[in-house]
């Protein structure tokens, strides 16, 4: 498997995973998933917008690359400051923005180029260190994370008694295209 096709693979499943998440989490009153349950970001929703707030911080800082320009739409999606910054405060106004942020991010990676993944991308984090990596490695960073906090919200979920159901991605993996 060349590697754009990992990351496609990982942006796929990793829009597949965000769907179901929200399909299970649809249901919930909002008081449920704004309730304060001991996360880092405190709540569920808390939790679901700092995805959002990080990919967006990504995706800005892929704009700039030969390929960004298919990641135009989100010059109209909010600037977040912080990393807890509570952009959507229902889960229907999130849940339209999370389906295009994971769809920007599949569009994205079938622009790239061999060339583009191995090319270096610098940056500054959230707390100003300066850092130069791969846009391949920050793809998959990205990804990581997204895997990392929705973990957070299964436990969670689990908690309330509510099963996500399967999320390996092996037993997924036939039901996801990856591009030839």
């Amino acid at each position: 498997m060349q590697f754009k096709d990992h990351l496609r693979l990982m942006a796929t499943y990793n829009s597949l995973m965000n769907a179901k998440l929200i399909a299970l989490l649809t249901p919930l009153p909002d008081e449920a998933l704004l309730e304060n349950r001991g996360a880092f970001f405190g709540s569920i929703l808390g939790t679901l917008n700092h995805l959002i707030v990080a990919d967006l911080i990504w995706l800005n800082r892929f704009r700039p690359q030969p390929c960004g320009q298919v990641l135009t739409p989100i010059d109209a999606l909010p600037k977040p400051k912080i990393l807890a910054d509570p952009l959507y405060p229902t889960l229907a106004e999130l849940t339209p923005v999370r389906a295009e942020l994971d769809a920007l991010y599949i569009r994205f990676i079938d622009q790239l180029s061999d060339a583009d993944i191995a090319s270096p991308l610098s940056y500054k984090s959230a707390t100003g260190g300066a850092f130069t990596k791969t846009a391949g490695l920050l793809l998959s960073h990205v990804f990581n994370h997204q895997t990392h906090h929705r973990g957070q919200i299964t436990t969670l979920l689990s908690q309330m008694g509510l099963d996500i159901g399967v999320t390996d991605l092996a037993p997924l993996a036939p039901n996801i295209e990856v591009s030839q």
